[in-house]
């Protein structure tokens, strides 16, 4: 049986982003972009704009928090792709 590890529902990866930066470790994420997209990186900058959290990649992406799907192997509780 496949198991995978998930967000409680209505869970955020904010906490995971922040501790990423500041540990300075790389960060492999799957987002909406018009369908699912995938990225990685190092996180530069985490920011708030708009009432709404973002993260910087060092590619100069800009990622809204609450559009992650999935960091570093951790899935939201809604996301059903795979």
């Amino acid at each position: 049986m496949d198991l995978r590890e998930t967000l409680p529902p209505k869970g955020s990866f904010y906490k995971l982003v922040v501790e990423l930066h500041q540990t300075q470790q790389k960060a492999s994420l799957l987002y909406e972009d018009s369908g699912v997209t995938r990225a990685s990186g190092m996180i530069t900058k985490v920011y708030s704009k708009d009432n709404r959290r973002f993260l910087q990649l060092d590619t100069g992406l800009e990622i809204p928090i609450d559009q992650i799907y999935a960091l570093n192997g951790l899935f939201s509780s809604d996301y059903s792709e795979c």
